[in-house]
């Protein structure tokens, strides 16, 4: 939480439309997140671009190692919206382990000291011990990880569709699901790409797996990269389950915030708000919002800090990146351009011309860019 960090120099004549590229801001945020992990508390220098996307393009090559992904077909399961496992080191029997999201794959060679069980590959909530040599829960029994029998090699975990012993519903209730286990040869690029933390049980709508953050990559270890946790931030920390409720800062809406026409207190308010962010272990804020008003009966209007005004959303904005990165965490523009409104906002056309777009709906989000958002 004491880190710093300040993402690349923009170029000055960096357009909107130029450095948003999927590219650039895959290579953004890559080096955002590097810089993030390094284990220097001292400030970060501006880099010039040639440089930041030198040294995220080196990093990208060296992301090669193949990761395990786990899938399955269970309504209300664990593996719902899949699972990518990377290797954490080996057990005191000589076998790899692998975890992912509070979830770990290791090899046992009996249940639990019984002899005269078959070894066994599981997949269990619990972290295993790994200096010992079996029952690595230290339970004493066979409990109900879930789990495949096969004399399978320590070495490798069985690929393919097996029926693997999971949770499905709530509480004890256990059955026998088919789960596929493969190899993603690059995965650790793969990984990025990919957000994990989110259930999508059959006919039903996407539902956030408890106390996770918002939005979660898992972590890269070998390059020092850390997990993704990024968190929503219209008014402060989001609360999505009753036992937060209490525990955030209820701060003054963006919009409040345009309202003072004053980029000191809304820097002096982001950099409260990083902080709070940073002691809640997130390291992302979804946010600001920035587009500027245009439909007055917008239901999203209170969370955007131009207000109407596209020079005072461009102040302003700037402000609220460079105080939330003063504290570590880093900022994310939104809701793209255009989003002007909520009725029929998955299928309504904006159409603006150039000369309108650069004069009154980008200059906030420019001044994002300008101010080093990732």
């Amino acid at each position: 939480s004491s880190r710093r960090l300040q993402c690349a120099t923009p170029e000055p004549s960096l357009s909107i439309a130029a450095s948003m590229t999927m590219s650039t801001a895959a290579r953004r945020c890559a080096l955002c997140a590097a810089l993030l992990a390094s284990g220097s508390a001292a400030s970060f220098e501006p880099l010039p671009w040639d440089e930041a996307y030198e040294k995220a393009e080196a990093t990208l090559k060296k992301m090669t190692v193949p990761l395990l992904e786990i899938s399955g077909f269970c309504q209300r399961q664990i593996f719902a919206n899949r699972m990518l496992f990377q290797a954490e080191g080996e057990l005191g029997n000589g076998s790899p382990y692998y975890g992912a999201g509070g979830y770990y794959l290791y090899y046992e060679p009996n249940c639990d000291d019984n002899q005269t069980t078959q070894p066994r590959w599981i997949l269990s909530q619990v972290k295993p011990w790994k200096d010992r040599t079996s029952d690595f829960d230290l339970d004493g029994e066979c409990g109900k990880e879930t789990r495949i029998i096969l004399g399978a090699s320590k070495d490798q975990p069985p690929l393919g569709t097996h029926k693997w012993r999971m949770q499905c519903g709530k509480g004890d209730e256990i059955s026998l699901q088919a789960l596929t286990l493969r190899e993603v040869p690059q995965g650790e690029k793969y990984a990025l790409l990919r957000g994990v933390g989110w259930e999508h049980p059959l006919g039903q709508w996407f539902d956030l797996r408890k106390f996770w953050y918002i939005g979660n990559t898992v972590a890269i270890p070998r390059l020092r990269l850390p997990a993704l946790n990024m968190q929503d931030a219209a008014s402060g920390f989001r609360t999505m389950w009753s036992e937060t409720v209490g525990s955030v800062t209820v701060f003054p809406s963006l919009l409040s915030m345009a309202a003072t026409w004053d980029d000191s207190i809304v820097y002096e308010f982001a950099q409260a708000l990083g902080k709070e962010f940073s002691a809640k272990g997130a390291n992302a804020i979804l946010g600001p919002s920035v587009n500027v008003h245009r439909v007055a009966r917008n239901g999203r209007n209170f969370e955007y800090l131009s207000g109407d005004d596209p020079v005072l959303g461009a102040a302003l904005t700037k402000a609220y990146v460079k105080g939330v990165q003063s504290e570590g965490i880093f900022a994310v523009m939104k809701h793209w351009v255009f989003n002007e409104q909520e009725t029929h906002r998955g299928s309504e056309s904006s159409d603006v011309d150039d000369k309108v777009a650069w004069e009154l709906y980008y200059p906030p989000f420019q001044a994002a860019v300008d101010a080093g958002v990732c």
